[in-house]
């Protein structure tokens, strides 16, 4: 269930506003305008983000923590398209009446979300209107990725798939240390399995195999990259 943090003041919404990458462009007067309008709210581990109304017309940035954006069948198999981190905005497909597919968004550690309803972030864009673009660009881009994780799912290798993941969660919440890069979150096998649409099993077996190859070191559900171009070479590889 979602609790209201702290008051947040308004220049702390700000702060986090001009951190996203959508938005850190947009003119100060339009930043005001967000602030105004973004409702911030703190999701324990675990929990769902839109639980009590799935249709709910809200877009929302990441403050702090990470979400998981998955998908589930009636007979309870689940696909994860990814987990995101800070300053990143999610749910943004909400502004359409008729969003083509509602996603499960769920707090994957301790987080802070900045609600924006999509009546008023509309209001907003259309004050403005050059900044509909900036929303036209990112869903082409994100559908570009939706494009790239099908082919990658149907054409690409096991191995290959789980490159390009890894890969993917390095660039957005690796911590570089003495020993290569961490990914700065737990990632069960079971988390793989559902982002790669096969068994724990299967997981295991090819972690094992980067490992013992010295592409990533593994500890108690963190994962370490530490040959970053081995493992590029093998996300760019057409089989």
């Amino acid at each position: 269930m979602a609790t209201r943090s702290h008051a947040w003041s308004r220049d702390e919404r700000l702060a986090v506003l001009r951190r996203c990458p959508l938005f850190a462009p947009w003119p100060e007067a339009r930043l005001a305008d967000l602030a105004a309008i973004a409702r911030v709210e703190h999701y324990p581990r675990g929990t769902e983000i839109y639980a009590h109304e799935p249709e709910r017309r809200e877009a929302f940035v990441i403050a702090s923590g990470e979400v998981e954006v998955s998908r589930g069948s009636a007979a309870g198999k689940k696909f994860v398209l990814g987990i995101n981190g800070p300053c990143e905005i999610l749910a943004i497909v909400r502004l359409l009446e008729a969003p083509p597919i509602h996603y499960d968004y769920r707090a994957y550690e301790d987080s802070v979300l900045l609600h924006l309803p999509t009546r008023d972030l509309t209001a907003i864009l259309d004050a403005d209107p050059i900044l509909w673009r900036d929303i036209a660009l990112l869903m082409c881009a994100r559908h570009g990725d939706s494009l790239r994780l099908l082919n990658d799912h149907n054409l690409g290798s096991l191995d290959q798939r789980m490159a390009v993941t890894l890969a993917d969660l390095a660039r957005i919440h690796g911590i570089a240390g003495e020993n290569g890069t961490e990914l700065g979150l737990r990632l069960p096998q079971e988390q793989l399995g559902a982002m790669l649409g096969v068994t724990r099993q299967s997981v295991n077996k090819l972690l094992r195999g980067f490992e013992d190859a010295g592409l990533i070191a593994v500890d108690y559900n963190r994962i370490t990259i530490r040959n970053p171009a081995a493992l590029d070479l093998i996300a760019a590889r057409q089989d």
